[in-house]
């Protein structure tokens, strides 16, 4: 299991937020690293899947970060970085430096580097120099376990070119020049392709999968809508079940949320998970009030009171 999941599992053990929000303030007083950096360094995608915005209401933005403006970013936020995630909310492999931006994130002893990608535009030499500059983990998101689910719900993908991809992926980690390299696989799960899950590994079990991560739909102004029923909430817990303990005689990270699978339920955990990531776009950095170019993540944090909010957080 990468340290970074052993991470997320001692903090799913850390019950109490007060303690959470007090370690992460005693990390920045110790300049120590503590939150994960999502980056879209261009808010584009090639495919238009849809339970993603850009299948309706969100249309790609041409503004996109200079290599001059990356390396400043990396100089203001990578330093304190547990994680850095290339792909949040686009897809990164339209922004032709991408490959920098792990090369960066090395640079700056990043523990966990991780790409995110729908995989169609990624070649064979694309894995290979990901592999050669610290990538730790590629995430592929596959939303079904059948060419006409996967063609129809994500949109303009070619099940050749996935499977393409991931027997790269096989052929390049069997060579073992690359033991930290390893493969996680996002699937979002809606009542379309929600029995499939009990067919992914017929489909998808040839290949070194090392993470699977499941996450139920969430309605983000994609064209696809439906959401889960009480039945069928029902029947994905009986299939997670199933997946769960083939993940394990497997050796495999299974993520998926069965707590809260209509995302219903609010809490101040929120306000760890603000303080644990770290947004990054050519439309914001960190947050619309941070002079990236001027000044740095701490200089910013005192000018905005971050640290009297965060005492009365743990103590109040």
């Amino acid at each position: 299991m990468p340290s970074i999941y052993r991470l997320l599992k001692l903090n799913r053990l850390v019950r109490s937020n007060r303690l959470k929000l007090l370690l992460i303030f005693m990390a920045q007083l110790l300049n120590r690293r503590y939150y994960s950096v999502r980056i879209d360094p261009v808010f584009a995608c090639n495919l238009r899947c849809r339970m993603c915005y850009f299948s309706r209401s969100r249309k790609p933005n041409p503004e996109k970060f200079s290599p001059d403006e990356l390396a400043t970013i990396a100089g203001k936020l990578f330093g304190n970085a547990l994680q850095v995630v290339v792909g949040c909310g686009a897809e990164p492999t339209m922004y032709a430096h991408f490959v920098d931006i792990v090369k960066k994130a090395s640079e700056y002893s990043v523990p966990h580097i991780s790409l995110v990608t729908n995989g169609q535009l990624l070649t064979r030499d694309h894995l290979n120099e990901l592999a050669e500059s610290g990538l730790n983990e590629l995430v592929v998101s596959v939303h079904g376990a059948s060419q006409q689910t996967y063609e129809h719900l994500m949109v303009g993908a070619s099940w050749e070119k996935l499977h393409k991809l991931l027997n790269s992926v096989n052929e390049m980690r069997a060579v073992n020049r690359y033991p930290s390299f390893t493969l996680r696989v996002n699937y979002t799960v809606n009542p379309l392709n929600l029995h499939e899950l009990e067919t992914f590994f017929d489909a998808f079990g040839q290949y070194q999968i090392n993470t699977l991560q499941i996450r139920p739909v969430m309605n983000i102004g994609g064209e696809y809508e439906d959401g889960f029923s009480q039945s069928d909430i029902h029947t994905y817990s009986k299939i997670i079940d199933k997946v769960r303990n083939y993940c394990r005689e497997q050796g495999i990270t299974l993520l998926a949320n069965t707590d809260d699978p209509t995302y219903q339920r609010s809490s101040k955990v929120s306000w760890v998970l603000n303080e644990t990531y770290k947004y990054v776009s050519p439309a914001m950095v960190v947050s619309s009030d941070f002079k990236w170019k001027e000044e740095t993540l701490s200089a910013y944090l005192r000018r905005t009171g971050w640290y009297a909010t965060m005492l009365k957080r743990i103590f109040w």
